[in-house]
């Protein structure tokens, strides 16, 4: 998906460490950010490399994002299986 977008807000980096299933040490990055195309409001998540080095963007400005959407399936604490539709920033500029 390609759309052009104004930022609504820009969450701060978030970094957490974890265990590789190799038993390594790493740090995963993430930084989410709250997005309108005029239209619809959506809240889409960068990852690794990409939210480590994004800079804080003008939210006046518009801006090309680049993104996946999956979706996802779980099962509630009653059973029920619900679905969440995820967004992955590739890009933003």
């Amino acid at each position: 998906m390609e759309k052009l977008v104004r930022i609504i807000k820009q969450h701060p980096l978030a970094s957490r460490t974890y265990t590789a299933q190799d038993g390594t040490q790493r740090t995963f990055h993430s930084r989410g950010f709250l997005l309108t195309d005029g239209i619809d409001e959506f809240y889409a998540e960068m990852t690794g490399d990409a939210a480590l080095s994004c800079p804080e963007l003008d939210p006046a400005m518009l801006h090309t994002v680049q993104a996946t959407i999956r979706q996802r399936a779980y099962q509630d604490k009653n059973g029920a299986t619900r679905y969440e539709n995820q967004i992955y920033i590739a890009r933003l500029a």
